[in-house]
């Protein structure tokens, strides 16, 4: 049992994290707060142990510098970026910021008993540890010195900042502080690596009190296991250390990542956009028009009214709207894959399930579209950057305008926020624009105003009823921009689809878990002149939308509803064409491996 003073510390750590957790995170379900519950516990555990086992006093500066480091990472990032995004981001945790924070204070705190335990050249060893916790600690210190000089938590712009920034310009930016300024600051700095030398190596006239070897080995074990968790780039496949996943690091190698892979499809892109032919080369309505192409997050047809006998009118506009001839649906769209970016990497582009395409040489409906004479526009209120997210930026940065909400501290982040950028768009061109929601993702009761609740008490997590409401939310979003586009911008048609379905009752899985999570939404609109100009396309939609289909083919659909004739067009994989080729016993889903004729719903 630990005595009292350890168990009084390990209780304390544990409630104090978890509580300042959900103070300052948003939009957590109580799925997310039980999950922090239960994982705060192990770490809190080893965040004491250590000393515990060998009764180290907690006062000893060998601990106290541990837990130095372990509380300032817990409070760093999270708070910054709460204070910075607490008014306009609707969700947001960092739990792994107060896992890391946590662990690295039991991993300290094991790694020094056991150079105290050796008793070879410890002050070496100390002294090392000592730098590397004034390492550790520098991290958060200039996320502080950042939010001190700019009033806000170092975001996407920061970072690229500092990546891009060469060493003689940090100079320069340096010497723009008085000396002053500069004295002080070392001065800081050297009094916090002077402390924490300080505290460390007091610890050499610690008296260990208990020392066997079954502590020693169970020291071992925390030690070997921490420094895997929290250090190696992959524990294990596709599963990163503790390190990488927190929220500074984890922006900070996005960035990387970004920019890594940005270089590499521009010069792709380069050398595909050379070869590109298409016809014709600028749209052919009697004046400059506009087509809209609209991408869902999570919307699944089996909850919604307009697909479905639903026992809740989820989708009124469009329940209203398929009535009429100029809205098509189509009730057998299936997504390629439950994940956003490999279902999008596809959808976008001519790589799909059925061919040998890779994603960085394959031509974009944004290039198609920008060479068939349409100023492209991508508005989308998806996260800008992250490593899963860095496909789908790609191609959304080779729009002539791309915007993301998140990257507009003053906007709150609905969907309805997205109808303030489509002001820009210029009503005497043609325009191609691509707008992606946040739709129905996870958590539901985020992705709508409170005083929208149509179902259940407003504010109350209910799975169910929240995800409806969010369906019900987009309807409406897609209805105010059909109706703004067509009162400003000329309308002539709307492509919508899903990146993917959900189960909003189930927990998501990383893997394919039934039809259920790839049963998406897909409907068009044509207005009358495009019905008149294009009616070969409209007719031929018309006739096969009972056809089964697959969001990876919305690039070649795009094409035919474009009007483009490519070299970067197989017609065989449009919906919109007579030489469709695919069936419901040919279409496939979970990158290929699952065949349509398997859902029996």
């Amino acid at each position: 049992m630990f005595p009292n003073i350890y168990l009084a510390t390990f209780i304390f750590l544990y409630i104090a994290a978890y509580c300042f957790y959900v103070k300052i995170s948003h939009g957590l379900g109580h799925k997310a707060e039980y999950l922090q519950l239960r994982r705060f516990f192990p770490c809190a555990v080893l965040a004491v142990l250590p000393a515990a086992l060998v009764t180290l006093p907690l006062t000893s500066g060998l601990y106290l510098s541990s837990l130095l480091v372990g509380l300032v990472w817990i409070i760093t990032y999270p708070t910054l970026y709460y204070v910075t995004n607490r008014k306009v981001s609707s969700d947001f945790g960092f739990h792994l910021d107060f896992v890391f924070g946590l662990y690295v204070i039991g991993w300290l705190t094991s790694i020094k008993i056991l150079v105290l335990m050796a008793n070879i050249t410890p002050v070496f060893f100390l002294t090392s540890i000592s730098l590397a916790e004034f390492i550790l600690l520098l991290i958060p210190l200039l996320q502080w010195c950042y939010f001190y000089i700019y009033g806000t938590c170092i975001d996407t712009n920061g970072i690229t900042l500092v990546q891009d920034t060469h060493y003689n310009e940090i100079i320069e930016f340096i010497r723009s502080f008085s000396m002053k300024t500069i004295f002080f600051l070392m001065f800081a700095a050297g009094i916090i690596l002077f402390s924490i030398l300080a505290l460390n190596l007091s610890s050499l006239e610690i008296l260990i009190l208990k020392s066997d070897t079954i502590s020693l080995l169970i020291i071992i074990v925390i030690c070997i296991f921490l420094t895997f968790y929290l250090w190696k780039r992959y524990l294990w496949k596709n599963n990163r250390g503790v390190f990488v996943r927190t929220g500074i690091v984890e922006l900070y190698l996005d960035i990387k990542k970004y920019t890594e892979t940005s270089k590499l499809y521009t010069k792709n892109t380069e050398e595909r956009i050379k070869n590109l032919s298409v016809t014709p080369t600028k749209p052919v309505f009697s004046k400059p028009s506009t087509i809209v192409l609209i991408i869902g997050e999570s919307a699944s047809r089996d909850y919604m009214s307009a697909f479905v006998d639903y026992p809740y009118d989820s989708t009124p506009w469009l329940h209203q709207q398929k009535e009429t001839s100029n809205f098509l649906l189509f009730p057998h769209s299936y997504s390629s894959i439950i994940h956003t970016v490999p279902a999008l990497e596809r959808a976008l582009t001519e790589f799909n399930q059925y061919n040998d395409k890779e994603f960085y040489t394959s031509i974009s409906i944004i290039d198609i579209a920008r060479k068939a004479g349409y100023k492209t526009y991508w508005y989308s209120n998806q996260g800008y950057l992250s490593s899963s997210d860095t496909p789908v930026t790609l191609i959304a940065a080779t729009a002539d305008t791309a915007k993301w909400t998140k990257q507009n501290l003053n906007t709150i982040q609905y969907d309805e926020s997205l109808l303030e950028y489509l002001k820009e768009v210029n009503s005497k061109e043609n325009n191609f624009v691509i707008i992606h929601l946040k739709g129905s993702h996870f958590n539901f009761i985020n992705r709508y105003p409170k005083e929208f609740t149509k179902w259940g008490e407003p504010g109350k997590y209910d799975l169910i009823l929240n995800y409806i409401n969010s369906l019900a939310y987009t309807d409406h979003v897609i209805e105010k921009i059909y109706n703004y586009a067509r009162e400003k911008l000329n309308l002539q048609a709307i492509l919508y689809f899903s990146d993917h379905a959900t189960r909003p009752d189930k927990r998501r899985s990383p893997n394919f878990d039934g039809f259920a999570t790839v049963r998406i939404p897909m409907f068009a609109y044509f207005s009358d002149e495009y019905i008149e100009k294009n009616k070969s396309v409209y007719e031929t939609l018309k006739l096969q939308k009972d056809y089964y289909f697959t969001n990876d083919l919305v690039y070649e659909l795009l094409c035919s509803i474009l009007g483009i004739n490519s070299n970067h067009f197989d017609e065989t994989n449009s919906l919109a064409s007579p030489k469709y080729k695919y069936t419901r016993e040919t279409l496939k889903t979970n990158l290929g491996k699952t065949s349509l004729k398997d859902d029996n719903s």
